[in-house]
């Protein structure tokens, strides 16, 4: 017996958690070696070494048969916009502020729970809309609007983050077609091959130090890209998207300890809204869980 969705949503919640930990300290590592490297050679470390874990999910699965896809062009444009946001992302990460970058990119989950009713079909109800909400004029809060100064990096992370919720959604369609390793594998074997081509012009030979750093930065993203699309499988976007709220923490943590980046005194009066929206969601799929355990209608 298949388990009920309401658990399989609340999986997709902890997945989720877990890859946003491990992508945000992976993107903490990409503004410290963004000083050194350039954007595409740090995306070929990226994507190189992320098949490494990758490896072992088409392994799981059968072997390399598993990997061909049943719906090829859905696949060119999901690899498309999300080699497009992760440049985005890697190129504006050295160059600004760690948390301004989030800030803006919390507009994710607006524009994911818009995109998934006309290509997802997703019913997205008043109380998840809310959610979303709440949690985005939480993190506008933390973030204290009058002091952030906005230009052209910023437009840059707004147009990554509008192709990071395209990439989403359509990783969400393309699991009704394909297992995850389909998806995984081409995505990281298109942009491991057009960083390489990219980069070799500003290509710069790592120290033994930033070998391990660079390895360490795949590694972090591969397992971080399995866990979240594994996510999207289980759980509808609406459900799933509050939670990139929950990254802000990280990114405060990573902004103050690692590069000296005070927050403002907002933060404090913000969190407990972005936090809130994401424990909401949590609760209310916790409790449907229950109701379809007892057979509750």
């Amino acid at each position: 017996m298949s388990p009920a969705p309401a658990h399989s949503f609340l999986l997709g919640i902890y997945l989720k958690l877990g890859s946003l930990v491990l992508f945000c300290t992976m993107d903490a590592m990409v503004k410290a070696l963004g000083d050194t490297y350039g954007s595409f050679q740090l995306m070929l470390f990226r994507s190189c070494i992320a098949m490494v874990p990758l490896a072992w999910l088409i392994w799981r699965a059968g072997g390399l048969r598993v990997v061909r896809s049943n719906r090829p062009w859905l696949q060119v444009a999901r690899i498309t916009v999300g080699f497009c946001s992760m440049f985005g992302f890697f190129y504006v990460f050295p160059r600004m502020p760690l948390v301004d970058a989030y800030a803006i990119s919390f507009a994710s989950p607006f524009f994911m729970v818009a995109l998934s009713v006309p290509l997802l079909g997703e019913a997205v109800g008043w109380r998840r809309w809310t959610a979303v909400g709440v949690g985005f004029a939480g993190v506008i809060l933390m973030l204290d609007p009058v002091g952030i100064s906005f230009h052209l990096m910023s437009l840059v992370v707004l147009g990554a983050t509008f192709c990071y919720s395209l990439s989403t959604v359509l990783v969400r369609l393309a699991s009704r077609y394909d297992h995850d390793a389909v998806t995984l594998f081409w995505f990281s074997l298109v942009s491991s091959t057009a960083s390489l081509v990219l980069g070799v012009p500003e290509w710069i030979w790592p120290t033994a130090e930033d070998w391990v750093w660079l390895v360490l930065l795949g590694l972090l993203g591969g397992v971080a890209q399995i866990l979240v699309t594994r996510a999207w499988r289980l759980a509808p976007a609406a459900v799933l998207a509050p939670f990139d709220y929950a990254s802000i923490v990280l990114a405060v943590l990573f902004g103050y300890l690692w590069f000296k980046e005070e927050p403002s005194w907002t933060v404090w009066f913000g969190l407990p809204l972005v936090m809130g929206s994401g424990l909401y969601i949590l609760h209310r799929e916790r409790a449907r869980a229950r109701e379809k355990a007892l057979g509750v209608a």
